[in-house]
């Protein structure tokens, strides 16, 4: 396994959501999906006024917010069957290449340090745009999907797993849009019903509005 952080095992026997992984990793295989149109206002205009890359800044919030909780940062680990919980997880996000129309999956260090990660995603994306493979190097397990399309959506659909295995979640961004004097952004997760249920992400796009405020304020 490649990985960045350390994690903890996860003993099933204790463990207070074994019966809901038993029943939908085993089982159902089911996965929760949500999309919400978060209010990032504030985080747009300080962006815009200081010459900030936004999606750069809300991909440091997302970051935040999903590292905040355990439900988030489960793993598998394939070679032993182990389950556990990473100390934290990093974002792996798409570089578009116009020439061939196709992107390279890039990743970059997570940190609450916004300046390091802001820094450490624009090298990331330098360096993924150089690259015509599918995969950057050394992309680490523990680690979440993300996408961003250019448009505004109202639901996304992505195919999870059959083997009922992975539990990262995945997110996908759309374009910023003006609503009632605001500007909302679509985010959509999806995620296995094995390790989080609506209510999971639905605080989730709270947190999302909540730290993008925050970032507003120290920018």
């Amino acid at each position: 396994m490649e990985m960045t952080s350390g994690y903890k095992s996860i003993d099933l026997k204790t463990w207070k959501r074994a019966p809901y992984y038993e029943y939908y990793a085993h089982g159902s295989k089911g996965m929760c999906a949500m999309t919400g149109n978060i209010e990032v206002s504030s985080l747009y205009s300080k962006c815009k006024a200081s010459n900030k890359d936004f999606l750069i800044s809300i991909l440091y919030v997302i970051s935040i917010a999903l590292n905040k909780h355990e439900e988030f940062k489960v793993g598998y680990c394939a070679e032993n069957g182990e389950l556990m919980i990473w100390d934290e997880i990093n974002p792996i996000f798409r570089v578009f290449h116009k020439d061939t129309e196709l992107f390279t999956r890039v990743w970059t260090k997570f940190t609450k340090d916004f300046k390091s990660f802001y820094d450490g995603c624009q090298k990331t994306i330098d360096e993924g745009l150089k690259l015509t493979s599918l995969n950057a190097h050394d992309i680490p397990d523990n680690a979440f999907e993300i996408s961003h399309v250019p448009f505004s959506f109202t639901s996304v659909n992505v195919k999870m797993s059959e083997s009922g295995k992975y539990f990262s979640p995945i997110l996908t961004t759309g374009k910023t849009f003006e609503e009632n004097g605001t500007v909302k952004m679509p985010i959509a997760m999806q995620i296995s019903h094995a390790v989080a249920d609506g209510f999971h992400i639905a605080r989730f796009f709270d947190e999302v509005k909540e730290e993008a405020e925050k970032l507003a304020a120290s920018i």
